[in-house]
C-alpha cells in the first residue's frame, strides 16, 4: 500500500441538488477519507450549497456572470474566469483535475495548459439532448482531446465524446451505489404528505422536462381511478422550477384538471432520501433522456421494485428488464400506464422484482467505482484512510 498524497480539484458549476453534484461530493469526499488532499471549485458561492462537504475538504469558488453580449466581451469574460481557476489550481498545488460538466470542463483544460497536472473531462448527462452554445459546443470539440482522460457514464455517450470530440482517452465510470445513503436536512418526512395505509408512487427529480414528469402526471391520471389507495410523490422538483416550457406548476395543475390534487404531492428539496425511498411501493423514472440515473440505482439498492422509460443511455444499462426491474420500451404515457398498471396491480411482480433489485448494489460498489477513478486520475487504488 503506497503513501503517495495527492492534491485534487473537482471542478463543477454549483453544490445545489441535483446528480452530479451529489457524485461531485462523493467523489470528493471517498479521495478525502484515502488520504489525498482535495478542493471542490464552483461558480457558485457556498451559501448557495444544497451538499455539505466534510470538514478538510478546501472550497473555492469562480466567477461566473454571463459578461458582455458581444463575442470580445465574452472572450475577456472567459479569459477572465480561466486565469481564476488557474490561480486556485496553482495555489493548491493540484496534481489532478476533474471537471463534472461540459463549460467546466472546457475551463479546466485551457486553464491547465503549462501545467504539469492531469486534467479529466466529464459528461454526465447524454450529450447530444443538452442545448448548447455553437461556441461553447464547438470548444468542447476541440479541447476534450487535448485532456488527459474522458469520462462516460455508459457505453453511447463514450462512442459519442469518441465521434464528436476526438477523445481518445475515454474512460466508462458509472455512478456508485452507497449502501447507506446520507440523510440530513432539511428532513421532510413522508407522513407529512402519505397517510396511513395508503401506497406510494414514487419519482425524484428537479428538472420538469428531461424527467417526464408531464408524461408521469398524464399516465397516473389514466390509471388513478383504478388505485384509489395510491399516491405519486415527487421530491425535488419544485412548482417554480421551469425546463423546455415545463414546469412544477404545470404537474400540479394537470393533477387539479384530474381530480388528483390530495393525491399528488410536490414535498421539494429534501436531504432524508432513504426515508422516503422507504416509504415507496413502487419507484418511476419517467425521464425523456439520462446520464447515469442516481435515483434509479438507489431505489434499486433500497429494494424497491422500478419502473423506467429506456432513454438513450441509462435505464436499460442498469435494470434487467423484468428480473430487477421493469423497462418502458416505447415511449408514450400510455405505455408508462401500461407498465405502471401492470407492477401496482400485482403484489407478487413488485416483491419479486423488489428482492432482485438490490443486486445492482454488487455491479456499482462503491469501492470498484472509486478505484476507476484513481485510474483514469493518475491515483493509487488503493490508500491508507484518515
Amino acid at each position: 500500500m503506497t503513501d503517495a498524497r495527492h492534491s485534487v480539484c473537482l471542478f463543477i458549476g454549483t453544490l445545489k441538488a441535483g446528480g452530479a453534484e451529489r457524485v461531485t461530493v462523493w467523489l470528493a469526499s471517498e479521495l478525502h477519507r484515502r488520504g489525498h488532499d482535495v478542493v471542490v471549485l464552483t461558480h457558485s458561492a457556498p451559501d448557495a450549497d444544497f451538499f455539505t462537504l466534510p470538514d478538510g475538504i478546501n472550497r473555492e469558488t469562480v466567477g461566473f456572470d454571463e459578461g458582455r453580449d458581444t463575442l470580445p466581451g465574452k472572450l475577456l469574460v472567459n479569459i477572465r474566469r480561466c486565469l481564476q481557476v488557474r490561480r486556485v489550481l496553482r495555489r493548491h498545488r493540484v496534481t489532478a483535475v476533474v471537471a463534472m460538466m461540459p463549460h467546466e470542463s472546457v475551463m479546466a483544460v485551457v486553464s491547465s495548459f503549462g501545467r504539469r497536472m492531469r486534467v479529466v473531462v466529464s459528461e454526465r448527462n447524454a450529450p447530444w439532448h443538452r442545448e448548447q452554445d455553437k461556441i461553447w459546443t464547438a470548444l468542447r470539440r476541440i479541447v476534450y482531446r487535448f485532456s488527459d482522460a474522458q469520462v462516460a457514464q455508459t457505453q453511447p455517450i463514450a462512442d459519442w465524446m469518441r465521434r464528436e470530440t476526438g477523445s481518445r482517452s475515454v474512460a466508462i465510470i458509472p455512478n456508485a451505489v452507497q449502501p447507506s445513503l446520507p440523510s440530513g436536512p432539511p428532513v421532510v418526512r413522508p407522513q407529512s404528505f402519505i397517510r396511513p395505509g395508503r401506497k406510494l408512487l414514487l419519482a425524484v427529480g428537479t428538472k420538469p422536462y428531461q424527467k417526464g414528469f408531464d408524461l408521469l402526471i398524464a399516465a397516473f391520471a389514466q390509471i388513478a381511478n383504478d388505485y384509489p389507495e395510491w399516491d405519486l410523490a415527487i421530491p425535488g422538483l419544485l412548482p417554480s422550477r421551469q425546463e423546455q416550457g415545463i414546469s412544477g406548476q404545470d404537474i400540479l395543475d394537470t393533477a387539479a384538471r384530474s381530480g388528483l390534487t390530495e393525491r399528488v404531492f410536490l414535498p421539494g428539496h429534501l436531504g432524508n432520501m432513504p426515508d422516503w425511498y422507504a416509504a415507496a411501493d413502487v419507484f418511476v423514472l419517467s425521464s425523456r433522456f439520462e446520464g447515469f440515473p442516481n435515483v434509479l440505482v438507489e431505489a434499486m439498492g433500497a429494494g424497491k421494485a422500478c419502473v423506467a422509460f429506456t432513454c438513450d443511455t441509462g435505464p436499460e444499462e442498469i435494470i434487467q428488464h423484468n428480473v430487477d426491474g421493469f423497462l418502458v420500451r416505447d415511449h408514450t404515457v400510455d405505455s408508462l400506464a401500461a407498465s405502471l398498471d401492470k407492477v401496482m396491480r400485482s403484489t407478487e411482480l413488485r416483491s419479486r422484482l423488489a428482492a432482485a433489485a438490490p443486486g445492482v448494489m454488487q455491479r456499482y460498489a462503491p469501492d470498484t467505482v472509486l478505484n476507476a477513478w484513481c485510474r483514469v486520475l493518475g491515483l493509487p487504488e488503493e490508500q491508507k484512510t484518515r
